[in-house]
Formats: structure tokens, C-alpha cells, sequence
């Protein structure tokens, strides 16, 4: 389950075993909705620029008399301003449903509320063919978010001027505005080439209104004044409009690949995944081999790792509650990941499970199984051989992969002989002639004195397949010579 509530967690040794035994538990999947934070542009009011705010908990409103700051520069209208609690008496906010519909109202200090759904029809609901779901009167949607485009289609509209709507997707009629659009978990599609300041869960572009008005959701898309930097904090861009509870959007498994396991160890798997929205700040992962949630029975539970920047999980590793993995077996696997508010608050998503509700995707070979990852069967091959004379010149010289050896299911060893597939190979001798390319024992005719790499490549009775490699130092015969004796004249 989502667990709903906001869970303070505090770096001392004894409230971490409390916070460990509050999420050691079992839960089950649930949808994820976005909630929308920040500030679109709209307009400007006597010279000065006016911001939608997306969520009261970014309303500027209130009493800052004795304030320091009171006089800010952000959001307009700069001057006095009293103030009151945020949410406490205005209480608003925007948010994507799971299946992509918009719900909820921002608000405008001079405009008022902006709706973004309700009863009464829109100017059309010709933009409902590009939603994932039914976005009509049926249900009282007026606008919805597309993650095959990338981009928000619909209306949204001034309350207190109920003829004043918006049109979030102007392009659908005008192919010069720049649509709203909502950037996915994967930054390598942007939804702004070429700027990198876009970050997952950024929207861009602008709407434009019945009245002729135009209001830009992030100001990286649509500079005003010529400047992207709020001046209280030049850290931060001015403005933009941004789902603000932290997402998972993509996950991936086993990315073990042959090479690496050709090199290391065969039981290894790499959990990685990219949010699609909020600031990571920690994360939590449990892999089981029965597709049922629980830290407690769990194969491996991570526990709480403080972290920014990863976005993978290693396992074997040294964490007390994960095992290690077995032999052809299917794994599930779970993740959460927090953000944290400014009061130091760990903040815990939803529970994502792997192939359930996020893209993921399953590199591991001949896995027929929903939602897991399968480990290799066995050990992989080891390819060795030998060749005679040891001293190689130039000319033929006999090599035997006879000696290599591979792996059954219950990890028994065995020589390869003629059970196993050979395939040799050469570089560094454009010459080279190899007179039987798939043979256990081959001879390689050398025509050049340099260095020259001989490979071997083992292929087992299961196809898993391993390299290896040797550079040989290749020099000329002596020459052919005998001793003549001199004849006297």
C-alpha cells in the first residue's frame, strides 16, 4: 500500500531502528498521482509579472511586516503583503491523476481560482482522442497528460470569468505556440533539446487564453525580462511549473551481462531505475523470489540508504538482511524512494514494483516469467588451451582447447572435449590462417613475426559462452645452414 503519510526520519542511531520497524511490513501496489508545484507566468499587471501559484503550499500570502524580506522581488507584485499560514485558509492545488487526468485549481492573486477541471464543457473536447484515458463530460475532465507525447492537451479555465478558458495545448490549432509539454524519467527524449537545465517531472512551453492572454509554465522554455534567476536564490530558476512528490519511472534488471560474468562471479544482478519526477534523496529496495511483498521474509531487504545520486543496487552485497542469489531462480523486486522537505523530513513514495505500472525492462535470458529477473543456470565456461611448439615461429603450431571446462545445473564441473563449441580467432597477423575455425584442436599457420593475439571462444551445452585470449610473440626459424669445409687450390 501507499503509505499515505509523511514519515519523519532522523539521522540518530535510535530513531532509525524506530523508522526500520515502521516500514518492516507488508504492502501491496498502488497507483501513484501527481501533484504539481510552483509558479506559471501570466502576464503582467501595470509592468509588473504576474505567477500562477500550483499549490498552496507555494502561495505567498500574508503579514511579513516584520519581515526582513518583505519588500521581496518574487512572486509579483513586489510591495507589502500580509501574511497567513499557507493552506490554512486558501487551500488549492493541481494534480495529474494516475491514468493522466488533471484535477484541481491554481490561483491568481488578482484573477482568483483557475479550474482545471469541473462540470460545465470546455470550448471543445476534440483534444480527448490524445488522452490515455477518457478525458470528456462523463467524468468532468478538461484536461489530461499524454507520456507517449510528452505533452498536456485540454482546457483549464478563470473561475471568476467562466468565458476566460485556456488552452493547454495551443498547437493543436496554432503550430507555432510552443505546447505544454511534462518531461518523462528519460532525459535522453527531451522535451527541450539542448537544455539541460529540464529536469524529469519539468514542464515547458505556455497556454494561451480566450481573451488573448498567454501564461508560460517554466521560464527555461519562455525567458521573461531576459533573465532565468529568481534573485532571492540564484540557485533556483525563477519560475516553473513541476510535479513535486518524487516518482519512479523507470526500473531495470538484471543488466549482469556475459562479459561480466565471464570475468566475475555468475550470481550478480544490478537493480537500477531513474525517477520521473521529485528529488531522490533516499531510497528502499526488497527483492523476494516469491511475488509476495515483505521485509521480513524477503531475499534481500536494503533498509533505508541515504543517497541523492544512486539509482542502482548491487547484489551480493554487505547489507545484514540480503542473502544471496541463487541459481535459476525468477526474482521480484520492489522500490520506494523519498524526498525531503525543508524541515529535514523524509518524505516515502509509493511502493514500485518491477513490471507492474513503471517501464521496465528484463535483460536477463530466456525469462518467460511477469514481473521478475532470472539468474543464470550455472556457472559459465572456462576456456583455456595450450599449444605446441611453446616457442611459436613462423609456420604452423598446434592449439588444443581440449582443457577448458563448463558447469551442469548442479555445478558439477566437467572437461570440455568435444561437448563443448570452439571458435578461434587471430589479430595482429593478417595472414594468419586458421585450418579448422570450430574444432577442439586447430592448427594456425603464422606468416608475420609480431605480436599476434590467439583467442578462443567456449560455448557450453546451455549456450553460455565465454573468451579467452593470449598475445604470442612470433619470430623468425633459424635459417637452414651447414658447414663447408674449404677447398685448398
Amino acid at each position: 500500500m501507499s503509505t499515505g503519510l509523511k514519515t519523519k526520519l532522523f539521522l540518530g542511531a535510535a530513531a532509525l531502528a524506530l523508522v526500520f520497524l515502521f516500514v518492516k511490513t507488508t504492502v501491496t501496489e498502488a497507483a501513484t498521482t501527481s501533484t504539481l508545484r510552483g509558479w506559471a507566468w501570466f502576464g503582467q499587471t501595470d509592468g509588473l509579472n504576474d505567477y500562477l501559484s500550483f499549490d498552496c503550499a507555494d502561495d505567498y500570502i500574508g503579514d511579513l511586516f516584520d519581515d526582513e524580506g518583505n519588500l521581496y522581488n518574487f512572486p509579483e507584485p513586489r510591495g507589502f503583503h500580509f501574511y497567513a499560514e499557507p493552506c490554512s485558509s486558501l487551500v488549492h492545488g493541481v494534480s495529474i491523476s494516475p491514468v493522466g487526468n488533471f484535477s484541481g485549481q491554481a490561483w491568481h492573486n488578482s484573477l482568483g481560482l483557475v479550474s482545471f477541471n469541473g462540470v460545465d464543457a470546455p470550448p471543445n473536447y476534440d483534444f480527448n482522442v490524445f488522452c490515455p484515458s477518457t478525458c470528456d463530460a462523463s467524468n468532468n475532465c478538461w484536461a489530461c497528460y499524454s507520456t507517449t507525447t510528452q505533452q498536456v492537451y485540454g482546457w483549464a479555465r478563470v473561475d471568476n470569468t467562466p468565458s476566460e478558458w485556456l488552452n493547454l495545448n495551443p498547437a493543436v490549432v496554432d503550430p507555432v505556440t510552443d505546447p505544454v509539454k511534462l518531461q518523462d524519467w528519460d532525459l535522453s527524449n527531451p522535451v527541450l533539446p539542448g537544455n539541460l537545465n529540464i529536469l524529469a517531472g519539468d514542464f515547458i512551453g505556455y497556454a494561451t487564453s480566450t481573451s488573448g492572454r498567454n501564461f508560460s509554465f517554466n521560464c527555461e522554455s519562455e525567458i521573461v525580462g531576459g533573465n532565468c534567476i529568481d534573485p532571492a536564490n540564484p540557485t533556483k530558476v525563477s519560475y516553473k511549473v513541476y510535479v513535486g512528490n518524487v516518482q519512479v519511472g523507470y526500473m531495470s534488471a538484471p543488466n549482469w551481462s556475459y562479459s561480466q560474468a565471464c570475468a566475475g562471479t555468475t550470481l550478480t544482478a544490478n537493480l537500477t531505475w531513474q525517477t520521473r519526477s521529485g528529488e531522490q534523496a533516499a531510497y528502499e529496495i526488497v527483492v523476494n523470489d516469491i511475488d509476495s511483498f515483505s521485509t521480513s521474509t524477503s531475499v534481500c531487504w536494503s533498509g533505508l540508504k541515504y543517497s541523492a545520486s544512486t539509482r542502482q543496487y548491487t547484489i551480493p552485497n554487505l547489507d545484514p538482511d540480503c542473502t544471496g542469489l541463487a541459481y535459476n531462480t525468477h526474482y521480484y523486486w520492489w522500490i520506494r524512494v523519498y524526498s525531503q522537505d525543508d524541515e529535514g523530513t523524509y518524505i516515502p513514495s509509493e511502493w514500485y514494483q518491477f513490471g507492474d505500472g513503471v517501464t521496465s525492462v528484463d535483460n536477463s535470458v530466456g525469462n518467460l516469467v511477469p514481473k521478475t529477473f532470472l539468474t543464470y543456470s550455472h556457472r559459465f565456461p572456462n576456456p583455456f588451451f595450450t599449444w605446441s611448439p611453446t616457442e611459436v615461429k613462423i609456420g604452423t603450431t598446434t592449439f588444443s582447447g581440449l582443457t577448458s571446462s563448463y558447469y551442469d545445473n548442479n555445478e558439477i564441473e566437467y572437461d570440455c572435449e568435444e561437448v563443448c563449441q570452439y571458435e578461434w580467432s587471430t589479430f595482429g597477423d593478417p595472414g594468419a590462417e586458421i585450418y579448422a575455425t570450430t574444432s577442439a584442436t586447430t592448427s594456425i599457420l603464422f606468416t608475420t613475426a609480431t605480436n599476434t593475439t590467439v583467442m578462443l571462444k567456449v560455448t557450453d551445452p546451455q549456450s553460455y559462452y565465454c573468451s579467452t585470449s593470449t598475445v604470442l610473440s612470433i619470430n623468425y626459424g633459424l635459417p637452414i645452414w651447414r658447414e663447408v669445409k674449404t677447398e685448398n687450390r
